[in-house]
């Protein structure tokens, strides 16, 4: 074929431009999130990042190579969370508390890999070979092994635990385990909505407009059933649940001296 797409080859169908324009938007909401997601578990100040974010210029970026790609009938750019997980988690160096220390910033790992990922195709003849269920397996391995530093994934473990075994969060010190399963109930009904749509082929195309619902089920709807302090040690920044606790200490202490003081008064 020619190097560029036939952008005009509609093979007489002139309402096609229009009728593509819909999934073509429910697209690029997909393409949104997915980056923005991805992105902001990366740039997250728990990850001890020194070189900083740069969310506009990934998403420019994106943007400019998928505008290329589609040029060029060649598949479309989107982050890959996972392997964006996984990736970070090899380079980092954690305590046994699994905190990061600090990560091992590097282009040559990107490098590398997708180097990697381009000489494989001088081997389709070869991986062709490899049982599907094999390959199925690396993926589920690359997801499992990125699950430890999710805390939606602690939250769900102690159902299953002794207390003794919590994993310390801030949430888990401050707030009952009811609250915290209740906001985990919510989070798994987001996430049913989701797989649903996503599974049912009939109406599919929709998942990506599922998904942005997300946003203000947890910015409006939540709200009406949790305290901002319980969403904040739930969801919130690193740096705002530390400022939040650095407040509660300070104000407990403040509480004890005054009744120390009072009972001296007595």
């Amino acid at each position: 074929r020619s190097w560029f797409a036939k952008m005009l080859d509609l093979d007489g169908n002139e309402n096609a431009i229009f009728t593509a324009a819909g999934p073509a938007i429910l697209l690029f909401l997909l393409f949104y999130l997915d980056n923005g997601i991805t992105w902001h578990l990366i740039y997250s100040p728990r990850n001890n990042l020194k070189h900083g974010d740069s969310y506009n210029w990934d998403l420019f970026l994106n943007g400019l190579c998928n505008l290329i790609n589609g040029i060029l009938g060649l598949p479309w750019l989107v982050a890959s969370t996972v392997p964006c997980m996984v990736h970070i988690n090899k380079l980092a160096e954690k305590d046994m508390d699994g905190k990061v220390l600090n990560v091992q910033e590097t282009r040559l790992t990107y490098l590398f890999s997708h180097l990697l990922v381009g000489l494989s195709l001088l081997f389709l003849p070869a991986m062709k070979q490899i049982p599907m269920p094999v390959l199925l397996g690396v993926f589920l391995f690359m997801g499992l092994s990125s699950l430890g530093g999710i805390d939606f994934w602690k939250r769900v473990l102690t159902v299953f635990q002794n207390p003794s075994q919590y994993t310390e969060t801030p949430f888990l010190k401050y707030m009952k385990l009811s609250r915290i399963y209740m906001y985990t109930i919510a989070q798994l009904i987001f996430f049913a909505g989701v797989f649903v749509v996503q599974n049912i082929q009939v109406i599919a195309i929709a998942f990506p407009f599922m998904t942005m619902l997300c946003i203000p089920g947890r910015l409006w709807l939540l709200p009406k059933f949790f305290e901002g302090w319980e969403l904040l040690l739930l969801d919130g920044e690193a740096d705002q649940i530390e400022e939040w606790i650095e407040k509660k200490e300070r104000i407990v202490n403040e509480l004890g001296m005054e009744e120390e003081e009072d009972k001296d008064g007595v």
